[in-house]
């Protein structure tokens, strides 16, 4: 017989039992990964999914893109049914609708829990675009999912640094937006030209660094505004990169973060970023960052029409120094010399004349090797890859060249609540990550990535 005891330990799997679960941006990097999760760790009855369509293909297909990848091994191997409870639903986020009316009238009536993590992650979108996405697009959901009759609980997922102007990120929304609020921003956008945008641009921005953190503010601002009465809450993942142990170690299926930067020491070249070597980098594996996440979807929300919860999902006492990747990275190398010299191949330094010199001589020598293949009858392609690096970098250190203090009590009241049993279920402690254990299969993850990525470009090559 279950004691009580019992049942408030077991209280995130007892809350997903036979839930109906409705995710966006479940074709991206974590969105996938909590597909899995749930699927593999919880008994949910089915998950619904909105899909855009993309170069052509429908939701269907992009579905069956995403079961390709390895992480649904598992799965497929020990419960491949499974698969068949996830359900693609075809979007369209520039419609008033999003879905078709049956579409909508299924999930009215349906789902319990919605996990919104659509988002455009690329820093130097424009303003209108990266706001469409991140704000508008999700208003357009919400406002569907106001409608559902037995929803329990919604997470949108933001980001650690929608907040980052603060020296200090608190566990709470600041409605400090510049010229009254987003929707002000984009009435005026519509009266000016493409050059007028460009020149407004920087003081609309102030001290956020780029549209994208300025956007993800504006939406968590959104929705303390329109839907405090939701059982809503706000997740700020910081840098997330690849798994760490579920459910395949170093997984990672895209190059926009750090996994981009480190290409060039996949290749045998060495690269040496911008930043301060002593700041914390706060990036955590993304296995972690999904538990965490469904451990916040479990949590009771605060009373309707009250300040919004928010949950920093961040620590300060085991977060990697940007100056100790190189040395962890290294550890990823396949030969015992590549661990040796492997440390001193990236790094990290905040001497603007050594970057300056390093940019010349990577620069150099990408044009060289593709002189090289160009006399061989080849195709260029080192010089175009360095400039992407470098393009990704420059995007990115702003948050190598900062540091911040925060709170994060919400996160660690949840994880403080759970079980022994729902610890190993949901691990998501990252003062207990080993770090050196986790590089191990940082590299490979993406040497794999890459191998993955230029086998699909021969397949569409192909058939094309």
């Amino acid at each position: 017989m279950a004691t009580e005891d019992d049942s408030r330990n077991q209280s995130v799997t007892n809350f997903y039992k036979d839930s109906v679960v409705l995710i966006t941006g479940g074709t991206g990097f974590v969105g996938k990964v909590l597909i899995e999760k749930l699927l593999r760790c919880f008994e949910v009855s089915r998950i619904y999914l909105l899909v855009r369509e993309k170069k052509n293909a429908k939701a269907k297909e992009r579905l069956r893109g995403i079961f390709d990848e390895p992480i649904f091994e598992v799965i497929k191997k020990s419960n491949a049914t499974a698969l068949s409870n996830v359900i693609p639903i075809d979007t369209d986020f520039e419609q008033d609708q999003i879905i078709s009316e049956h579409d909508r009238e299924l999930l009215l009536t349906e789902v319990t829990v919605v996990f919104n993590v659509m988002a455009s992650v690329k820093f130097n979108e424009n303003i209108e675009t990266a706001l469409d996405t991140n704000v508008t697009c999700s208003k357009k959901l919400f406002d569907m999912v106001g409608e559902m009759t037995h929803i329990k609980s919604i997470v949108h997922v933001s980001t650690f640094y929608s907040n980052c102007d603060r020296a200090c990120i608190e566990e709470q929304i600041f409605d400090d937006i510049p010229f009254g609020g987003h929707e002000n921003i984009l009435g005026i956008f519509t009266h000016l030209r493409k050059h007028q945008k460009k020149q407004l641009t920087p003081f609309i921005l102030d001290k956020m660094p780029n549209s994208y953190t300025f956007s993800k503010k504006c939406a968590e601002v959104m929705i303390q505004q329109r839907y405090s009465h939701l059982p809503i809450a706000i997740f700020r993942p910081p840098i997330v990169i690849s798994a760490y142990r579920e459910p395949v170690p170093g997984w990672v299926d895209n190059f926009n973060g750090i996994a981009g930067m480190c290409i060039p020491l996949t290749q045998g070249n060495a690269y040496f970023a911008r930043g301060e070597p002593d700041f914390p980098s706060h990036s955590v594996p993304v296995d972690y960052c999904v538990a965490a996440l469904i451990a916040v979807g479990a949590d009771p929300k605060a009373v309707p029409g009250e300040n919004v919860p928010v949950y920093n999902f961040a620590t300060e006492s085991n977060s990697v120094r940007w100056g100790e990747y190189a040395r962890l990275i290294a550890t990823g190398c396949q030969s015992r010399l590549g661990k040796i010299f492997g440390r001193y191949a990236i790094g990290v330094t905040n001497s603007r004349i050594f970057r300056f010199l390093f940019v010349r001589w990577f620069l150099l020598q990408a044009f060289v090797a593709d002189l090289l293949l160009l006399l061989a009858g080849n195709k260029r392609r080192n010089l175009t890859m360095a400039k992407r690096v470098l393009a990704l970098e420059e995007a990115a250190c702003y948050f190598a060249l900062h540091k911040w203090t925060f709170r994060n009590d919400n996160m660690w009241r949840i994880l403080n609540g759970l079980s022994d049993k729902e610890r190993k279920l949901l691990d998501f402690d990252i003062d207990q990550l080993n770090w050196k254990d986790y590089f191990r299969n940082f590299l490979p993850g993406i040497r794999a990535a890459l191998d993955r990525s230029i086998q699909r470009r021969k397949s569409f090559g192909a058939s094309g």
